[in-house]
């Protein structure tokens, strides 16, 4: 029997007087592909800062694992999120990045070079290793992003919008990536306007509605 690895119940967050997230319960199962939709305004990223834990100001239940989210440690919870804007240091090129990230998350360096070769390849990126973040286009700004965030293991990855500004072969790469991390077990909870192309490893959909005041 397979059991929830999230469980919300009544999750409810606000800014100020006004309500983002009311009274929203769901279960999220392992190796699920979730797909969070909803209008501008509805409280996607919201709800995912708050599974990445980028956010604990909430009220309600969140249990991962059967463990109140709030009391699990950042160091201790296996997820990897993908932001919907690319966050970087300034000071170091694309190759300085992928290899300070590797180092961090503690691959083994002819593991991490492997790995990163593997995603500069399939996101054309070679061309780009000495670039800063400054020097790159938004689209390969998008690319660096998520090679970050695919070099950590994780058991869940949240993404926010992970196919913007792509061009046709990265969303094909990305496509491809993502159903390995499905078919390997993992669990993706992800949020997208491109909902056509991931209609077809979608497990389930929270919809979130606009709170009315």
């Amino acid at each position: 029997m397979s059991f929830p690895i999230y469980i919300a119940a009544e999750l409810t967050k606000k800014f100020g007087n006004k309500m983002v997230i009311d009274k929203l319960s769901f279960e999220i199962y392992e190796n699920e592909f979730v797909y969070l939709k909803g209008a501008n305004g509805a409280g996607k990223t919201t709800l995912l800062n708050i599974i990445a834990k980028l956010d604990n100001l909430w009220s309600g239940e969140l249990k991962f694992k059967g463990v109140s989210l709030k009391k699990i440690k950042l160091h201790n919870y296996p997820i990897s999120y993908i932001p919907d804007t690319p966050i970087f240091y300034e000071g170091l090129t694309v190759k300085e990045h992928l290899n300070f990230i590797s180092s961090m998350y503690g691959l083994k360096d002819e593991e991490a070079r492997e790995i990163v070769d593997i995603y500069v390849s399939v996101f054309n990126l070679k061309e780009y290793l000495n670039y800063l973040p400054s020097q790159l286009s938004r689209g390969n700004k998008q690319k660096v992003m998520l090679c970050c965030g695919l070099l950590k293991d994780f058991e869940v990855l949240i993404a926010d919008e992970p196919f913007n500004f792509l061009d046709s072969d990265s969303i094909k790469a990305l496509f491809e990536i993502l159903s390995i991390i499905k078919s390997s077990g993992k669990t993706i909870i992800l949020t997208s306007h491109e909902v056509e192309y991931i209609k077809s490893l979608i497990d389930r959909e929270i919809e979130l509605k606009r709170s009315v005041e």
